[in-house]
């Protein structure tokens, strides 16, 4: 309806405390990671050492045999180097002084810095799911689970020589069935180990829903209905109770998770034992936190949780030629795989 000017003239809007985030999607793979993340503490690179090969000396022995003492190597180092990424933090002075008092509704730095740390996390997602490797680029599942079909080396060793870097790569898939979703589990489990995680879309892992809809049934009526918790992650809770649709669903035992930022037509099969964030505090910056409570940012999005390792702020500063403060947010660190051949993607899946 349509005030007069004698009430507008003397009555002001209500302005919502809060800003909602309408633009960042969810991607709860990299909230487990960044959750999880190990220290990189020192070092120009992250050095992994693995066995490439199986010696051929010594074996079965008779009585008073001469041994064979030839020795050889069977061991080599991957090794990875550190990556950033960052996103400013500009608030001009002027800006911030008519912040102040009774007519602030929102703290201006406290909001730029929520708005930026979860565009920060877009881009990490994006370092997650596609990264390369190549010059600023991260590592990323992407090319820790490959088959050197479009990366013929992993951690500065040629997968060509050393062929146990290769992981399962199942290019151009097409329809998504229960056999081919065996093959790539088969594929990436070496004795006990197996995937934790498997990640895809949501049109996919719908689909897969579908082609298990009576037996998810059935044997959710069975076993209880488990959730997603904050992370995106599986939880022991009871949950949905219908008769149609799932919150969570299972392939032998592992998670098939929904994440939005996994890119169109990929499957991945992630053991997070062999592959996760290593993190970098970096000297003489602060580590920070997102809110504790976030509540403007949807459940399972990146920003409503704590994610402190590898979380850099450099302290707002004046620059001598501007009426402003700038800041920086910065991520250190780097995704790395330490046995490749555990994991897995299918791309192409329709």
């Amino acid at each position: 309806m349509t005030f007069s000017e004698a009430v507008t003239s003397v009555t002001r809007s209500y302005i919502v405390p809060k800003c909602y985030d309408t633009i960042s999607k969810g991607s709860p793979v990299l909230m487990k990671l960044l959750q999880n993340a190990k220290p990189w503490k020192t070092g120009v690179s992250y050095d992994v050492i693995i066995k490439y090969q199986d010696s051929t000396n010594g074996g079965n022995t008779g009585v008073a045999d001469k041994l064979d003492t030839d020795r050889q190597n069977v061991r080599t180092t991957m090794s990875f180097k550190p990556k950033m990424a960052y996103k400013p933090i500009v608030i001009a002075n002027i800006e911030q002084t008519l912040n102040e008092g009774d007519e602030r509704v929102i703290d201006l730095l406290e909001a730029e810095f929520d708005s930026q740390a979860q565009s920060l996390m877009q881009v990490m997602a994006s370092n997650l799911w596609t990264g390369t490797g190549a010059g600023n680029s991260w590592d990323s599942i992407y090319n820790a689970a490959d088959d050197a079909t479009n990366f013929a080396t992993y951690g500065t060793l040629a997968r060509a020589t050393y062929t146990t870097l290769n992981g399962y790569y199942l290019a151009s898939a097409g329809a998504l069935t229960l056999a081919k979703m065996a093959t790539a589990y088969d594929a990436v489990s070496i004795g006990n180990d197996s995937p934790d995680i498997i990640a895809t879309t949501k049109s996919i892992w719908s689909t897969y829903e579908s082609l298990l809809t009576t037996t998810v049934r059935a044997g959710y009526t069975q076993n209880g209905y488990p959730r997603m918790n904050a992370f995106g992650m599986v939880s022991g809770s009871q949950a949905l109770a219908g008769t149609q649709g799932f919150d969570v669903l299972f392939f032998r035992g592992t998670p098939v998770v929904k994440d939005e930022q996994v890119p169109s037509g990929k499957m991945f099969f992630i053991n997070t034992n062999y592959f996760g964030f290593k993190g970098i505090n970096i000297s003489g910056l602060k580590q920070v936190n997102f809110k504790k409570s976030n509540d403007g940012v949807p459940e399972g999005v990146p920003g409503r949780v704590p994610s402190t390792r590898g979380f850099n702020f450099r302290d707002m500063m004046s620059p001598v030629d501007q009426l402003a403060e700038v800041g920086h947010i910065i991520y250190a660190g780097n995704f790395i795989s330490e046995n490749p051949r555990l994991q897995g993607q299918m791309v192409g899946v329709t």
